[in-house]
């Protein structure tokens, strides 16, 4: 986001932006993401957040699949 672009953000949103990163980061803790790369998942942007949320919401997805794919091959 560019220096104009978040000085015209209003409080409300400001809050909301803060607010959603905090969610983020907690939903990639709870998979078990705590490090990108070499940074921490904490330290990156918001976009940055999303971009590795919707990556790891794919990669949970195809495991999942896998999972059940196994288990109706095994009975399990």
């Amino acid at each position: 986001m560019s220096v104009q672009a978040a000085v015209s953000l209003t409080p409300e949103q400001i809050k909301a932006r803060k607010e959603r990163r905090k969610v983020l980061i907690e939903e990639l803790n709870r998979f078990g993401v705590t490090w990108y790369g070499d940074r921490p998942v904490k330290d990156l942007s918001l976009a940055e957040l999303e971009h590795l949320n919707i990556r790891e919401r794919g990669y949970q997805a195809k495991i999942y699949t896998r999972k059940m794919r196994e288990e109706e091959e095994f009975g399990y």
